[in-house]
């Protein structure tokens, strides 16, 4: 670097001429000798080619975004299934266990058993009713349910039991898939 006559360093031309090489920031010859806009450096590109840019990423984002939306919409329609699915197998169960026991009540009524025996197939037909009962409320909630505001209210009515809940489930599928391998 060259020292001039006012002790600045860089500069070869004079101060105050517009081909200066300190003359950033107005027009003329910069250091590489090319022109930069008045105002300050040029970034290589003209405004047109930034706009081209914003638009080429702006269409980026719409198509990212769609195909978010296209992968969102399959997991809807696969829950979807799967909720039909579990509502037809609850109903399914509900109805073997009706069965089971209308046949249990035919097969008791044609033997000759003790009270004592009367008694128990008694509680077993009523707590296989109730689990029936249970399981076609659960599909018919499935079908017809607002499950997201219910599960909402049930996470904040009892939290707790919910984390329990939650607990237990989460257990029970850690080890029917780690009994698949």
């Amino acid at each position: 670097m060259e020292r001039n006559a006012d002790d600045m360093f860089g500069a070869t031309g004079d101060q105050g001429s517009a081909g200066g090489t300190n003359s950033y920031g107005t027009s003329g010859a910069g250091m590489a000798g090319g022109e930069t806009p008045a105002g300050g450096f040029s970034s290589g590109s003209s405004p047109s080619d930034a706009a081209g840019q914003m638009s080429g990423q702006t269409g980026r984002a719409e198509q990212a975004k769609e195909k978010v939306q296209d992968k969102l919409g399959q997991v809807k329609d696969k829950a979807r299934d799967l909720q039909a699915s579990l509502a037809d197998r609850l109903d399914a169960g509900a109805d073997k266990l009706r069965q089971r026991n209308q046949s249990a009540t035919l097969a008791g009524a044609t033997s000759t058993g003790g009270s004592a025996g009367i008694i128990s197939e008694e509680r077993v037909h009523n707590v296989q009713d109730s689990v029936a009962r249970g399981m076609s409320k659960s599909a018919d909630w499935l079908r017809n349910g607002d499950m997201k505001a219910d599960i909402e209210k049930q996470v904040r009515e009892n939290p707790g039991r919910t984390l329990l809940i939650a607990l237990g489930v989460g257990y029970v599928l850690g080890k029917a898939f780690r009994n698949n391998r």
